[in-house]
């Protein structure tokens, strides 16, 4: 350890002759300004701007400040390549740094500066006299001020920082090899050797020149010696992960790709080899639109070959609360802006930081051309290590394609954890071979590298330590940096050529961490899933007007309502775990979203019902009738007033099914009376199915199944059991909750009234209202004639924090498990605590319903807007809503609306199925505009289980895409009407490319469906 010492302390003097300083500071001026006024500050005279000193206060969250002045560079500089250094009150705070930068000099970007790149370059070659202008955009987010800023010049010695990373690089290596591994002697005898033939002495610079050459060659020894022994090989590639939202705004973020990318571009015109990896279009967009400087730059570099395209999303959104379609859009809009935009396709997903992996990508991945999906988040696991890392993931429907769980880690570190932002030292190399569990199969690895979460990406020392380890270190696997595709190609050879030898994960992949995300912002959680409902209805009417009126498909405008659902769906902006900005954002984002989708939705409907009517809109592929509410009396004698639970009233109409995607008028098309009588009481409620008995607190006391004969609850047990338990995770307040939650439990029992507002005869209803601690909680329970669902609509006034609130359900079943719908089918779950696997999956995501039960007889639970459950034995609880305070402290105050529903069945998944897509998705009714007669249904699916996903107008062509999906893991052969005017229809892919024809006959199609298969078809007249 002495001669690490004695070299460490060696080596720190010579890295003080790398930058050198000129003496010089240049005089700035400041001036306080927005992202929006950036042309201005530009073209600024800057004469109102004040002198910047070192006792300049500046800085708030949020905040945007710039700072300019010339630097003039002294006779010393003549001849010597010339940087800036910027001094700051830098920090680094969970993964970012502040104050962040973006440079230009004389008008042109150079790049950006953080507190992990401080220097930028002036002249490779200057000249005594030579004046430079710098312009500094500045944004700070730390609550906490600035005191001062200044620029200094430094004279950049890159004779003197090659043979410091020369040395310092195999330095490194060597303080990790064992003390008793020769190469490690070796290391630090040729270190040693080297550093002694250093003159530090002052004032002679030729003889120190000549020392610096002849320790150079002296090193050379360590690069030139062979490895004692095989080496793995290490594949790097520069990346910067920026989250597009976390703990600052999409606007931050935006300033953040630009400091990001013009630092990357500047490190390319310094370091010729250096490859770099971006993914996110959704930021390359911003990019194109606030700095095309820097996205011509970037174009050119993507065809010049160093800059890489890769990952196949719009974002890296949450995949186990985003909607199925809506995934689908994240593919399709990512792929085609990639070929669009820079002439590539990718082939990969690349989602590293999200926070568990929903079973359906595998069947998105191989029904989009995507082979291969690459993350780290399961090494974040608290409770099992994933056992391997290469594999084959197979999806719920049986397609499989290659996953590749990064490992790279500091090489001591004692945890399973690993990074995809590391500052790539040795340590990292090393650190990813140790971590590797399937050593014997692979001997080559892959790496992304650099400072990430908040953008920055590489720095220079991470490319000079590149640059030594692809020379060689004994002791160190071999580097080689390249772009990353081509690695993931030659491991897809592989594997496809030895299939039998790699392990294949069957299901999700279920993060043991950050359960909390799937209910915390609950108001961002239910937007979303009205946004997604909401567009799947204006596209079907969108294309039935278009197919049936020639109105022309607003496709600019679906695509801006989909921008701002796919944006939204970012994984720490629809988890919930972002400040309170990035929500005040989120919220004017969905306001304006709902406010343009109902202009166009009425647009739309107006054009395919006569002036003056109501009709019916069906959205599902199969008919359908049932109840359809108003704001408005129907005036029919028919009708029945409905309360909600947040004290306001609706108009209910029973009505006979409608046809598939159709849209009928109501004057013609009759209504249901109600199909059994109804008996309700404070305590009561029920129909000719189901008898419900509340308790003196209003909880379920009894839920009797009159068909089955069957109690639902376990004897001495309660229903719909509001319980709130202290929710204090121990690492991560928004991200997780931790399985000590139940440590304590506290009853919402505190029953301030019960009143029977619905008498029927549409359906009966009673009012509950709660108080617990400072909040409101109101629920209106309904039973409606001849239904065999109880449902619960919600109003709660929330004021707790730090307060977790679920809802349980005792079931009297004898099952192990539990079935949950995920996007395009579902998945089953042990309900059993038997491994520890088991054990770690006490939260789990689900979209709109849950499921257990034995063969003949089940009960599932359904909900309009809610992600979380668990599931002991036979007890279900959904998560309804947290409080958590970081990072931001209101999360969650205030009004909350959601319902959900206790659904009793015969052990039938299909009626499941349509029960939650009718509770989400019910007829509309729609007004009449400009049109005539309603028109004929587009298509109808006659086969059960087949459901209709979306319907839309083609990326490209007039041809109208119709997606369908098997619904409960059975093979199907499904027969598929279609109106008379279509006459033509192909088979294609997620992308709507590849094209099969199928043959028509008689107006049909006919369609084999494996188990949860998605199918998309593009119909054409």
């Amino acid at each position: 350890m002495k001669a690490i010492r004695k070299l460490d302390n060696l080596l720190a003097h010579l890295a003080e002759r790398i930058f050198l300083p000129l003496g010089v500071e240049v005089p700035l001026a400041f001036a306080p300004a927005s992202a929006a006024d950036r042309a201005a500050m530009i073209a600024s005279d800057r004469k109102d701007w004040v002198a910047v000193d070192r006792n300049l206060v500046w800085g708030e969250p949020d905040g945007y400040y710039w700072f300019g002045g010339t630097a003039v560079l002294p006779a010393v500089a003549e001849g010597r390549r010339v940087v800036c250094r910027v001094e700051a009150a830098f920090g680094n705070v969970m993964g970012r740094s502040d104050p962040q930068c973006l440079v230009r000099v004389d008008g042109r970007i150079r790049q950006g500066v953080d507190g992990n790149h401080r220097e930028f370059l002036l002249t490779e070659s200057g000249r005594a006299g030579e004046q430079f202008d710098i312009l500094i955009e500045a944004g700070t987010i730390e609550d906490r001020r600035q005191l001062g800023f200044a620029c200094a010049l430094f004279a950049h010695d890159r004779v003197v920082e090659d043979l410091y990373y020369d040395l310092k690089v195999p330095l490194d290596v060597a303080r990790l090899l064992a003390e008793d591994d020769p190469r490690r002697h070796f290391i630090l005898n040729a270190i040693g050797a080297a550093i002694d033939l250093v003159d530090l002495r002052p004032g002679n610079p030729a003889r120190f020149r000549a020392s610096i050459a002849a320790a150079k060659a002296a090193a050379a020894q360590i690069y030139a010696a062979g490895d004692f022994e095989a080496k793995p090989t290490i594949v790097a590639t520069g990346h910067t992960h920026i989250d597009v939202a976390w703990l600052w705004r999409v606007r931050e973020t935006r300033q953040k790709m630009a400091r990001s990318m013009a630092t990357a571009l500047a490190l390319m015109e310094e370091f010729p080899d250096y490859r770099f990896m971006y993914n996110q279009c959704v930021l390359l967009d911003y990019l194109h639109q606030d700095y095309p400087e820097l996205f011509d730059r970037i174009d050119g570099e993507v065809r010049s070959g160093r800059f890489e395209i890769e990952g196949a999303l719009w974002l890296e959104p949450d995949v186990n609360i985003a909607g199925g379609e809506a995934l689908v859009r994240q593919i399709l809009h990512g792929v085609r802006y990639h070929e669009k935009t820079f002439g590539v396709r990718p082939r990969m997903i690349w989602l590293p930081d999200t926070f568990g992996y929903s079973a359906s990508l595998p069947q998105l991945m191989a029904k989009s051309g995507l082979d291969t999906f690459v993350t780290h988040k399961l090494s974040w696991n608290d409770t099992n290590r994933m056992p391997e890392e290469t594999l084959f993931w197979q999806g719920i429907d049986g397609s499989a394609v290659t996953a590749y769980f990064l490992t790279t880690q500091p090489y001591d570190s004692k945890s399973i954890g690993t990074t995809y932002c590391p500052n790539l030292k040795p340590t990292h190399v090393m650190g990813t071979w140790r971590r590797h569990g399937q050593q014997d199969l692979s001997k080559e690895l892959f790496l992304v590298y650099g400072h990430g979460d908040g953008g920055g990406g590489p720095t220079r020392e991470m490319l000079h330590n590149i640059r030594r380890m692809e020379r060689g270190i004994p002791g160190c696997p071999k580097v080689v940096h390249a772009p990353m595709r081509p690695f993931f190609e030659r491991l897809l050879t592989r594997m496809k050529a030895e299939p039998e030898r790699y392990p294949t994960w069957v299901g999700e992949l279920y993060a043991e961490f950050h359960r909390g995300t799937l209910t915390s912002v609950a108001k961002n959680k239910r937007n979303n899933r009205l946004a997604e409902t909401a567009l799947r209805e204006i596209e079907t009417l969108a294309v039935l007007a278009a197919h049936n009126c020639g109105e022309v498909y607003p496709a600019e405008e679906l695509r801006a309502l989909w921008d701002i659902v796919l944006l939204n769906q970012f994984h720490d902006i629809l988890p919930g775990s972002s400040i309170g900005a990035v929500y005040e954002d989120s919220d004017a984002g969905y306001a304006e979203f709902f406010a343009r989708a109902n202009a166009l939705s009425a647009r739309l409907a107006g054009r395919l019902a006569p002036a003056g009517s109501k009709a019916l809109f069906n959205v599902a592929g199969r008919p359908r009738g049932g109840l359809v509410v108003s704001p408005e009396s129907f005036g029919r004698p028919q009708e029945q007033k409905l309360v909600l639970a947040d004290g306001g009233e609706v108009y209910g109409l029973l009505v006979p099914a409608v046809p598939a995607l159709a849209v009928v008028d109501l004057a013609g098309h009759g209504v249901h009376a109600p199909a059994g009588a109804l008996s309700v009481s404070e305590r009561h409620i029920e129909n000719e199915h189901l008898s419900v008995r509340f308790d003196d607190a209003g909880r379920i006391a009894s839920i009797l199944d009159r068909k089955a004969g069957r109690e639902v609850l376990k004897p001495g047990r309660v229903g719909n059991r509001l319980q709130a338990f202290r929710d204090m995770p121990a690492q991560f307040d928004a991200w997780d909750i931790d399985s000590d939650f139940e440590d304590q439990v506290f009853e919402i029992d505190v029953l301030v009234g019960a009143e029977v507002v619905e008498r029927g005869p549409l359906r009966a209803a009673v009012r509950f209202e709660w108080r617990y601690e400072s909040s409101r909680i109101v629920q209106v329970v309904s039973l409606a004639a001849g239904a065999r669902q109880v449902e619960i609509d919600c109003f709660i006034d929330w004021r707790e924090h730090n307060t977790l609130v679920k809802t349980a359900f005792p079931l009297d079943l004898n099952t192990a498990a539990v079935d949950a719908e995920i996007q395009f089918g579902h998945v089953r779950r042990a309900s059993h605590r038997n491994t520890s696997w088991d054990r770690a999956r006490f939260e789990c995501s689900m979209q709109r319903w849950i499921d257990i039960g034995e063969p003949d007889f089940g009960v599932a639970l359904l909900n309009d807007c809610k992600y979380g459950y668990d599931a002991k034995g036979t007890d279900i609880r959904l998560t309804l809503l947290r409080s958590p305070t970081y990072p931001w402290p209101e999360a969650d105050q205030g009004e909350h609306r959601f319902r959900y529903a206790v659904m009793v069945h015969d052990g039938d998944k299909l009626a499941v199925h349509e029960a939650a897509e009718d509770f989400n998705l019910p007829l509309r009714l729609v007004v009449g505009g400009e049109g005539g007669e309603p028109p004929p249904p587009l298509l109808s699916v006659e086969t059960p289980g087949i459901a209709v996903e979306a319907v839309k107008l083609a990326e490209e062509g007039d041809g109208i895409v119709v997606r369908l999906w098997e619904t409960t893991g059975v093979r199907r052969t499904a027969r598929i009407m279609v109106d008379q005017a279509i006459s033509m229809a192909e088979l294609v892919d997620l992308l709507e490319r590849d094209g099969r024809p199928l043959a028509l006959e008689d107006g049909a199609l006919t369609l084999a469906f494996a188990p949860f298969e998605i199918i998309t078809l593009i119909l054409r007249g």
